[in-house]
């Protein structure tokens, strides 16, 4: 596999399977919660990308912080009503949200 491959599947795992329903249900606006997860995604993600040499501190970095602003949904939000104009198609939220985040891979493979 290549290094996006193994840190979408990294992504995929951290994103989705350990994230317990606490995280889920609290990220947005519980702090903690939102940290939490946010270690356990950056951790996971690290871990993945090892079979490829590893990622620096400075993409570490990226990934914690750029995962804390997303999954706040701030950015998700103002995307969707800014330049989507449809706010409240649920489905929408989800993929526009999942963009983000692999855009987010494609920054930390090119660091």
């Amino acid at each position: 596999m290549n290094s996006f491959e193994w840190l979408l599947i990294g992504h995929l795992v951290g994103d989705f399977l350990l994230q317990n329903n606490w995280m889920a249900m609290n990220k947005k606006n519980n702090i903690f919660a939102l940290i939490v997860h946010s270690i356990v995604y950056t951790t996971t993600l690290y871990m993945f990308s090892l079979p490829f040499g590893g990622i620096g501190l400075t993409a570490v970095t990226i990934l914690f912080f750029s995962h804390v602003i997303l999954d706040k949904r701030l950015l998700v939000e103002w995307w969707l009503e800014n330049i989507n104009r449809t706010p409240d198609v649920f489905w929408l939220q989800v993929v526009v949200d999942q963009t983000f985040h692999l855009l987010v891979l494609v920054l930390i493979i090119s660091i």
